[in-house]
């Protein structure tokens, strides 16, 4: 800290020495500084103890008494000049602080008034001045006050899955909705593990194709997460007939990315399907790919899913994984999903059997040999198919 700095902060700490408070420290556990941290604990305790013993006399009218007590006077005065001579030393500074402006003005009003000696006249008309118990006097410039998580909003039930129900709500101070993913009362310990599991995974990839989540809440069983427009299955299913080529492989690569981001971080999803991507709008783009519901999701390689697990995935191979596991399932399993999720956003079709469609034949035949086992392979005959079409 800057030398000057450090003396005004020691001056003023030295000048409160006698009246510290640690009353309101609480209002300021922001600020980093201890020492600053305790003064404007005091300063706050000083100013609102005056301003109570002021409001006694308020409002002040042609027939009230309008003597303020030379003691309050004084140590009103007093403390109201300290706090600004500090705003005033700190500007610009990494302790940089304003003044809330409704106490601001009446610190000036008081200012005109207060005597150091005999007590002061308070002014005809002067209100009562409304106490700050819970909001702080003095804000850092640095900071930011966030409003209170406690506050409630309306949910509403966009989904519900076997284990868990998905909400939306609107936050009147970010001024957009969120979706809320909460685990149903009835869920055992394992799903609650699970669910834990899931939070953890989409927390760890930081990439705009996979679904972002910000808090959990472990005792309400409950995280908050980025809110996405559409599933892929009803965007698809509302503007087949109106999207463009290049639209359907926008689409496709992006998923085809966001899985290639997953693997990169040692994931396989294992539940790729129509519902479990997503899409968010924007002005004067292509839709982006939210990946989304990672309850079924295994570290590549990892041998943590129990040998007997049931089968899951809506678009898996269950023939296959029936005779391996499903503890096994790795890439090609992963690629075979992924063929079917392509084939509908090149066509809309969610039926695949008699589809003249090679990649889809390749992707999910019967010869297991021939299905794809890289991602890029997939992605070229996708994009082939339709720039063909």
């Amino acid at each position: 800290m800057d030398r000057i700095l450090e003396n005004n902060l020691a001056n003023a700490f030295n000048e409160l020495q006698q009246t510290l408070s640690n009353s309101y420290l609480e209002l300021y556990s922001c600020t980093t500084n201890k020492r600053l941290q305790l003064v404007f604990s005091s300063l706050h305790n000083n100013i609102i103890e005056c301003f109570k013993k002021m409001n006694e006399r308020l409002p002040s009218t042609e027939k009230s008494n309008k003597h303020y007590l030379a003691n309050y006077s004084r140590k009103l005065k007093t403390n109201i000049e300290l706090a600004l001579h500090l705003q005033k030393e700190f500007k610009n500074s990494e302790l940089s602080f304003e003044i809330d402006k409704y106490y601001y003005n009446i610190f000036k009003q008081c200012l005109d008034f207060l005597e150091n000696s005999g007590g002061s006249e308070i002014p005809l008309g002067m209100k009562k001045i409304t106490i700050y118990e819970k909001i702080s006097i003095f804000v850092l410039s640095n900071k930011i006050n966030i409003p209170n998580i406690l506050r409630s909003c309306t949910l509403t039930l966009i989904g519900s899955g076997s284990y868990a129900n998905v909400y939306k709500y609107y936050d009147d101070f970010y001024q957009c909705h969120f979706a809320l993913k909460r685990l149903n009362k009835a869920a055992n310990d394992k799903e609650f593990i699970r669910f834990v599991k899931e939070y953890e995974i989409m927390r760890s990839v930081n990439n705009p194709y996979i679904l972002k989540v910000y808090s959990m809440d472990e005792q309400k069983k409950e995280y908050i997460m980025e809110y996405a427009d559409f599933t892929l299955e009803k965007y698809i299913k509302n503007y087949n007939q109106k999207l463009s080529n290049g639209e359907r492989i926008s689409l496709g690569c992006q998923v085809l990315k966001g899985i290639e981001i997953l693997w990169n971080n040692n994931i396989l999803h294992r539940d790729i399907s129509f519902n479990n991507i997503l899409l968010k709008l924007y002005d004067c783009i292509y839709p982006v790919i939210k990946i989304s519901d990672f309850g079924l999701a295994k570290e590549i390689n990892s041998d943590l899913t129990s040998i007997d697990t049931e089968i899951k995935g809506s678009l898996n191979d269950f023939s296959t994984l029936k005779i391996k596991g499903f503890n096994e399932y790795n890439i090609e399993d992963e690629l075979y999903a992924l063929t079917q999720v392509l084939y509908f956003i090149a066509t809309g079709k969610e039926n695949v059997k008699k589809a003249n469609c090679d990649f889809l034949k390749k992707g999910i035949g019967e010869d297991k040999e021939n299905r794809y086992k890289k991602l890029e392979d997939l992605k070229v005959d996708f994009i082939s198919f339709l720039k063909a079409r």
